[in-house]
């Protein structure tokens, strides 16, 4: 397990991943945020334009062997990591609990 550079709070089973991506043209990272039977993510995405920082947050359910984004900028771009925080954390709440149910309808379809 590798340690979460945001420090959130993780549903009883989660793991975290660092996925880092960095090219000269396009550098970005990501931590990956994945429930215990992989059928959901939260991802927290970290990319700059010129010398500033930006993070967004993603929520992925996997069907059909692929994984498809399920809610797409949770909250909005942003340049606070403690927002982003914040954001990531309140996802991860959500699908420990009720959004997970809402979501299962689309790993049915």
């Amino acid at each position: 397990m590798t340690d979460d550079p945001f420090s959130l709070s993780l549903p009883e089973g989660w793991t975290v991943e660092l996925d880092v991506d960095a090219s000269v043209d396009d550098p970005r990272s990501q931590v990956v945020y994945e429930s215990p039977d992989s059928r959901f993510r939260v991802t927290i995405t970290e990319f700059s334009r010129g010398l500033t920082l930006y993070w967004w947050v993603d929520i992925f359910a996997r069907a059909g062997g692929e994984w498809h984004r399920r809610e797409s900028g949770v909250g909005d771009s942003f340049r606070d990591p403690e927002a982003v925080a914040a954001a990531a954390q309140d996802a991860l709440d959500r699908l420990g609990g009720s959004l997970e149910s809402e979501l299962e309808s689309f790993t049915n379809d």
